[in-house]
């Protein structure tokens, strides 16, 4: 029985793919930025303190020059203040100015509202089956695919 709905979980699969590549871009056209700025801008608020450049590089997986060339167009736009570690003279921190602050609340609060306006199709009293749904569905969709890894 299960075996008639393996093609209609896989269309989800592939229409939340594109949903979600959508998401970004339309937050990357928003804030006039590349995806991996964007990516620092929601590192440095989640942290909300001062970020070693090294640090950064290694959490979004770039090279140091790479982090460097991002953190150049974050300062261009003013998002972002570079600076000299005290404790290191050869290392650099970066941290959000209140404008890089300002930007990134504002696109975070654009993918609410339109979450806000999904969830208003919905009656309230299937939201909680949904989100239990949708977390089985994709907690058994990470297994597999590290299973598949694993292979």
């Amino acid at each position: 029985m299960k075996k008639k709905y393996v093609t209609k979980f896989a269309n989800i699969s592939n229409d939340l793919y594109d949903l979600c590549s959508k998401k970004e871009t339309t937050r990357r056209k928003c804030l006039n930025l590349g995806k991996m700025e964007c990516n620092l801008l929601f590192k440095l608020a989640s942290v909300d303190e001062p970020q070693c450049m090294a640090d950064l590089a290694k959490c979004l997986g770039v090279s140091h020059s790479r982090i460097t060339r991002i953190v150049d167009n974050l300062v261009y736009y003013e998002y972002v203040h570079r600076f000299p570690s005290p404790k290191d003279r050869r290392s650099w921190l970066a941290e959000l100015t209140p404008e890089g602050a300002r930007a990134n609340e504002e696109s975070v609060n654009e993918f609410l509202n339109i979450q806000l306006k999904l969830l208003n199709k919905f009656p309230e009293e299937k939201l909680d089956d949904i989100i239990e749904c949708v977390n089985i569905y994709f907690e058994t969709y990470r297994e597999a695919l590290e299973e598949k890894g694993k292979n």
